[in-house]
């Protein structure tokens, strides 16, 4: 009768998961949910970029049609009656976009243009940059 009740108590005692097994599978979940994060953010990261891609491509054609009308680059948005989807003019050289900042620049007088678009797109401490310019 002793040998069945040791028995019982035995598999009782083995039944279950220890500590130190919640603590590895914990410590395993960790790592991985960390791992799985910071690509979240990559991804969502990549996935805000062609907002600034596509803004430069239209100030492109904006540009090229403004060049070809008056012989020269605009150096506002307004002139260019330009604005971005979404975005909110804060000077006639900026706008705000959803995701990134706009500025429009003549460094070398009317026969050239730059824009540069900045934001944190990643969470990081760092502004993300993003420049475009007139093919010289």
């Amino acid at each position: 009768m002793k040998t069945k009740e040791k028995r019982a108590t035995r598999a009782q005692r083995r039944a279950g998961y220890t500590l130190m097994d919640v603590m590895v599978v914990t410590a395993i979940i960790g790592v991985l949910s960390s791992l799985g994060v910071n690509q979240y953010n990559k991804y969502i990261a990549r996935a805000k970029r062609p907002e600034a891609v596509m803004t430069f491509r239209a100030l492109a054609t904006a540009q090229r049609e403004y060049l070809l009308t008056w012989g020269k680059y605009s150096g506002t948005f307004e002139a260019l009656r330009f604005n971005v989807e979404g975005g909110t003019k804060v000077s006639p050289t900026e706008i705000q976009g959803r995701h990134y900042n706009y500025r429009l620049v003549q460094d070398d007088g009317p026969k050239s243009w730059y824009v540069i678009a900045t934001g944190n797109i990643d969470g990081d401490a760092f502004l993300d940059v993003i420049g475009a310019s007139n093919p010289r």
